[in-house]
């Protein structure tokens, strides 16, 4: 489900159905599409697959309204479908029966449909009329949408829409400058000081503020990011203990990460206490972080909590609180530049990573070409096969499905 903050005027079925791709930053085929209404404002916006052949229409519905029902505070709903199936009569138009499940189970939350349309590769047509006289056959022309005054508005503001999901997922990873035979060279260098030690508390302690640092200085660090560090970060991602808790760094800062490792178990005492903790030589560490993405006075979360429990509960999506939405875009870009600077099961690891990130903004599709590029590396690799299970099963974090907690798409000023 995606949210953005922008004022945006709406007019005409055009410009709603110009909104979509931006909103989702692609153009969806074979989808639905539901648009929350607060009033006349536009609320969340969610896409799922069509159902395949032989599906339950009622369970899709149910499933679709599921996520809906999260929006507390909406009392309508628009729909639009994205397919190429015929609609050869005008009383006839697609998947009736799905969208006649939709239209009862949203008006048992509170979210009656008050429109809907139907876009094709030819053409779009309001979806619950038939009089020729208003709804002429077999429909408008698809420029209409792209001559819409709203998709000029937000091609003004910046806004930039993608052929497709996968495109979209590519378009927003910028790829790294660094030279991946030194990058390769520094992860084999510290793969080797630091083998078997990652779960020391000590190494632990210094992988885990390198991570922090860099997330903390943001953009600024990815910019000025060099080989040592780069190779520093992607050798300490074999480890699933870090890998795992640089998720909850970037969501909830390095003090939660370390209180939820420690209480995890799975920390140890130093293998070799003779032996120095490895960092890497640049100068962002010597700083050493002292936790500052650390969200605090969580309102959401109860004061006794158990770490452990906590832990689990944001890689699972299960967490009840606020995640620190800056630091995690700042984790996705770095993540992004790493990724193409990276093979095997670290790379796996790195798309898992950012699978999980999308999987934290609500955008299941995205997730999903990370998790198959994960899967590409490494086949097997068991993070990325655990979160294609989940997200197939329509799982969605519980932060995304509250409008307060649900991250909200950032969009470039326009120069």
């Amino acid at each position: 489900m995606t949210t953005f903050g922008t004022q945006l005027s709406v007019n005409s079925p055009a410009d709603i159905l110009s909104y979509i791709p931006h909103a989702l930053g692609f153009h969806p085929v074979e989808s639905l599409v539901v648009l929350t209404l607060h009033g006349k404002k536009l609320g969340a916006t969610l896409r799922v697959d069509l159902p395949a052949p032989g599906c339950d229409p009622a369970d899709f519905a149910r499933g679709a309204c599921s996520f809906l029902a999260a929006d507390s505070a909406a009392d309508g709903s628009l729909l639009v479908l994205y397919t190429s199936a015929p609609w050869l009569q005008p009383d006839g138009p697609p998947h009736h029966l799905l969208v006649e499940q939709l239209r009862d189970n949203l008006r048992s939350i509170s979210m009656a449909l008050r429109d809907g349309w139907l876009v094709s590769g030819t053409f779009w047509r309001e979806y619950f009329c038939d009089d020729a006289d208003c709804c002429p056959w077999p429909g408008h022309p698809l420029h209409e949408i792209s001559d819409s005054t709203l998709n000029a508005a937000m091609i003004f503001t910046g806004s930039t829409v993608a052929g497709s999901v996968n495109a979209a997922v590519h378009a927003s990873v910028a790829p790294s400058l660094l030279d991946r035979h030194e990058v390769d060279s520094a992860a084999g260098r510290y793969q080797v000081l630091c083998e078997g030690r990652w779960r020391d508390r000590n190494q632990f302690a210094a992988v885990a503020r390198t991570w922090d640092a860099v997330l903390t200085e943001g953009r600024t660090a990815i910019a000025a990011l060099d080989a040592d560090t780069a190779g520093y970060l992607l050798a300490s991602l074999r480890s699933r203990t870090i890998r795992d808790s640089v998720l909850v760094i970037a969501a909830r800062g390095y003090a939660e990460a370390w209180s939820g490792t420690e209480a995890c178990g799975v920390l140890q005492d130093n293998s070799d206490p003779f032996r120095a903790t490895v960092w890497p030589g640049s100068r962002i560490v010597n700083a050493r972080s002292d936790g500052t993405g650390t969200v605090d006075s969580d309102p959401l979360l109860p004061p006794s909590e158990d770490p452990a429990a906590r832990y689990g509960d944001l890689l699972s999506g299960r967490f009840g609180g606020q995640l620190n939405w800056e630091r995690i875009d700042v984790a996705a870009e770095l993540l992004g530049s790493l990724s193409g600077l990276a093979s095997g099961e670290v790379r796996a690891a790195v798309c898992s990573m950012l699978g999980w990130i999308e999987f934290a903004r609500g955008r299941g599709s995205r997730a999903g070409v990370h998790l198959q590029e994960a899967l590409a590396s490494a086949p097997g690799y068991r993070l990325a096969l655990l979160m294609e299970e989940l997200i197939s099963r329509g799982g969605m974090p519980v932060w995304a499905l509250r409008r307060e907690t649900a991250w909200r798409e950032r969009r470039p000023a326009r120069a």
